[in-house]
């Protein structure tokens, strides 16, 4: 039996219909996040302010443990590499660890080991292998479609393992139109897994997040909000590039991140996370976009030593 308000969920490819998940789980996510910040001066306004955002269920949510943030992140959100972190070398000829393009026609790229390395998981969201125009690179691309008029989360993830070593996360991503977000649009994460290879057992920690012009960094356990900077805008209707150095030595995450090539964001002593089951994801995650019905695509994602570039 579905949750109250929820869609029935469809994982839809070219091997057939699959179930997607039995209802609403609760994820962890992000009940109680401020307002996106919008890409203007002054610090930035709520993402959309004529829509409050949704109350705080406190008693639905299952508590996190507290993150160590360590030291503050500059207000440019730049920091200093951690001691013991020894950072891969920039741009260059990098090792392909992982890869997808969609052009197997389904997703099991992003099942390649079993499910404690990667998979899928959607939630009032429908996604597809899409061979229709627009695809970056072959004739293929992965599609993420939604109507979030009723204010509860939509959620598609790909994802995958993060890597013992530090490394580099990238996908390029398609926005037909421009949306606004009630409260939060995340396209890029960092997870765990309470029980590895369990999807709905996962946990939001470190998220990139889109407001109406540009990226922004969020950690959902201390609620630290890190602007671009600088505040690049993200295209609409033409293909951009998203790539984030992730290290999680000595248990201490850091994140850095280029939008087409240029870096934006930069935030040391992340902390340890509750568990060291650590997954990367793509796609979508929101509970409101303005307008409400979003159709974006995601293609060519890759794992690798260094950075790709777009």
């Amino acid at each position: 039996m579905l949750a109250r308000g929820c869609l029935p969920l469809i994982l839809v490819a070219s091997a057939g219909l699959l179930p997607a998940c039995d209802g609403a789980v609760n994820l962890g996510r992000k009940r109680d996040l401020v307002p996106a910040l919008d890409a203007g001066g002054g610090g930035g306004t709520p993402a959309n302010q004529d829509v409050a955002p949704p109350p705080v269920d406190v008693a639905d949510d299952e508590p996190i443990p507290p993150v160590d943030t360590g030291a503050d992140v500059a207000v440019d959100g730049t920091a200093e590499l951690g001691p013991a972190e020894t950072e891969p070398a920039d741009v260059g000829a990098a090792t392909i660890l992982w890869s997808s393009n969609a052009e197997a026609g389904d997703f099991s790229d992003w099942q390649r080991g079993g499910a404690v390395l990667g998979g899928t998981y959607q939630q009032m969201t429908a996604v597809s292998v899409s061979d229709q125009q627009p695809a970056h690179g072959g004739t293929h691309a992965y599609r993420i479609s939604f109507d979030s008029s009723n204010g509860q989360d939509h959620m598609a993830e790909f994802y995958r393992r993060v890597e013992p070593a530090p490394a580099y996360y990238s996908a390029w991503f398609y926005l037909p139109e421009a949306h606004a977000p009630t409260t939060f649009w995340t396209v890029l994460y960092f997870f765990y897994q309470l029980q590895p290879g369990t999807a709905s057992s996962r946990r939001g920690l470190w998220d990139i997040n889109l407001n109406r012009q540009s990226p922004y960094f969020f950690d959902e356990t201390s609620r630290r909000q890190v602007d671009a900077q600088p505040r690049k805008p993200y295209p609409i209707a033409q293909w951009f590039h998203l790539e984030a150095y992730f290290s999680y030595e000595g248990r201490n995450g850091h994140i850095r991140v280029w939008l087409d090539g240029e870096q934006i964001l930069d935030v040391a002593n992340l902390g340890a996370a509750p568990s060291d089951d650590l997954y990367w994801g793509v796609g979508s995650d929101t509970d409101g976009l303005t307008p409400a019905g979003c159709t974006m695509y995601v293609d060519d994602v890759a794992i690798a030593t260094s950075r790709l570039g777009p």
